[in-house]
Parts: structure tokens; sequence; C-alpha cells
């Protein structure tokens, strides 16, 4: 009877294992080095890609000036710890949500209004838009909570999905009655808070167009594609101190003269 060999699938299994084994060992060996080289290249919390977004913010727009927007989900803010600083660069203005749909009211609008009241920013608020629900009535809801004073930047409407319930052509006529009956109201015109997705699906070429764009993208080092833009919320994990969640973090890019535009005239 011929001899029996061995199967050569058992040699590589072999090999697999010992080849793991060695990996686990140097892991476990240098396990010290690698958490130090990881705590190193994240800077701590807060991930190297996040780093590199400020940095290029500023680098791009050395005249830009810095702002974040808040709500209820940064929680209860201790502004009397709250640092106003990135990489040496000022917070220059604050945005806080004050209103969302017919009806909503950012449960912590009230106190982040009174707590920014004495800090050495611009401050102003938005609304977020529902596109389902009536735009008279939100843009009421808006005007009911916001009380705007000269020398708060202008109003800002922050729409970021499609409606559900009615045609594209139908949520931009809603659009544009909100955005006229605020700028009635408050004598300047308000300001859209967008993505750049929406910009092009929804907003581009249909009227929107003398309006102030803040934009949202998030990607590491790629601008905004919308036209036109002047603030671009580059971030969505800021940190402050002072602010235990994340934050949105934003430039102006043509610095102070333009922050000074955005604000309501007396």
């Amino acid at each position: 009877m011929p001899r029996k060999t061995s199967s050569p699938w058992i040699g590589i299994v072999a090999l697999i294992f010992l080849v793991a084994l060695a990996s686990v060992v140097l892991v476990f060996r240098f396990r010290h080095q690698l958490e130090k080289a990881l705590g190193e290249f994240t800077h701590g919390a807060v991930p190297l890609t996040e780093e590199l977004k400020l940095q290029h913010a500023i680098r791009n727009y050395p005249e830009g000036v810095l702002g974040i927007d808040i709500s209820e989900y940064q929680g209860k803010i201790d502004f009397s710890g709250l640092q106003l600083q990135l990489e040496n660069q000022r917070i220059e203005f604050i945005v806080i949500r004050a209103s969302m749909g017919d009806d909503g009211i950012d449960s912590q609008f009230k106190r982040n209004w009174e707590g920014t009241r004495t800090l050495p920013v611009v401050r102003g608020a938005y609304h977020y838009y529902r596109p389902n629900e009536n735009s008279t009535k939100q843009a009421e809801n808006f005007i009911k909570t916001a009380k705007l004073q000269p020398g708060n930047m202008i109003p800002v409407l922050d729409i970021e999905k499609h409606s559900t319930i009615q045609p594209r052509e139908k949520l931009r006529e809603g659009l544009k009655n909100w955005l006229r009956i605020i700028e009635e109201h408050y004598g300047v015109k308000p300001m859209i808070y967008t993505g750049d997705r929406f910009f092009w699906d929804v907003l581009h070429d249909e009227g929107f167009d003398d309006y102030p764009i803040w934009v949202a993208n998030y990607n590491l080092i790629v601008e905004p594609e919308t036209e036109d833009w002047l603030i671009w919320q580059f971030s969505e994990k800021g940190k402050l101190p002072g602010i235990k969640e994340r934050i949105d973090l934003n430039i102006l890019r043509d610095g102070k003269d333009q922050l000074q535009s955005l604000i309501i005239p007396a």
C-alpha cells in the first residue's frame, strides 16, 4: 500500500498560529509604547483629524474669525468656566438655537442666551426649520422666542432636510415665506444655514442667492462646494473647556469687518 503523506494545510495553519502568537506577544511587550504613541496621535480626546481641520481653516483664512453654535445638545454649559479660545484664536461669535418647527423651543435657549450676555462675543439665534410644518407658524415661533436686538447677529434659518409631504417647489415657497416674515420683523435679511448637498439640491439658483450662506461640510481638508459662502462649519466634534459635549466649529472667512456686516444695526 502507498505511504500516507501529511496535508500541506497543516503546515500553513501552524505557521499562521505562530505568527498570530508572536504578534500578541509583541503587543503585550510594547503596549505602553503603543498607548503613548496613540495618545500623542489623538491629542487626548480630540482626534488628530479634528486638529487638522481647525489648523487648515485658520491657515487658509488668516483673516477669518472663529465661532461656535450651541443648543440643548450641549447640556448645561459652565459659562463662568468657558474658555473662548482655540489654537490661540479667540471665539468671536456664538449662535444659539432658539426654536424648532411651529411650536418647539430649545430647552436651554433662555439659559444660553442669558449666559452669553456678558461674554465678549457677538451672539445670535437660529431657528431649526421642520419642512413638514407651516412656515408662517414657524416664523411666529422664532419671533416669539428670540428677542433679538441691535448688536445681535442677524437671525439664522437652519434648513437641512427635505419634506416628506410636499414637493421641493412648495418647500422653497415655505422657506421664502419664513425669510420674508423674519426680514420684515427684524428689518434685516436673515442668514441661511444648510449643508453642501442641500444647497445644490434645493437652494441653488432658486431665488436664495441674496441671502448670506452658512454651510456645513465636515470633510478633512475639503472646503465647501457651495458658492459664495460666508461661514463654514468645518467640524461637529470641537471641544471647549466649560462645555462637556462636542460642539460645532465655524469660521467666518473675511474677518471682523464681515462679522460687523452680519450684526443688526441700531
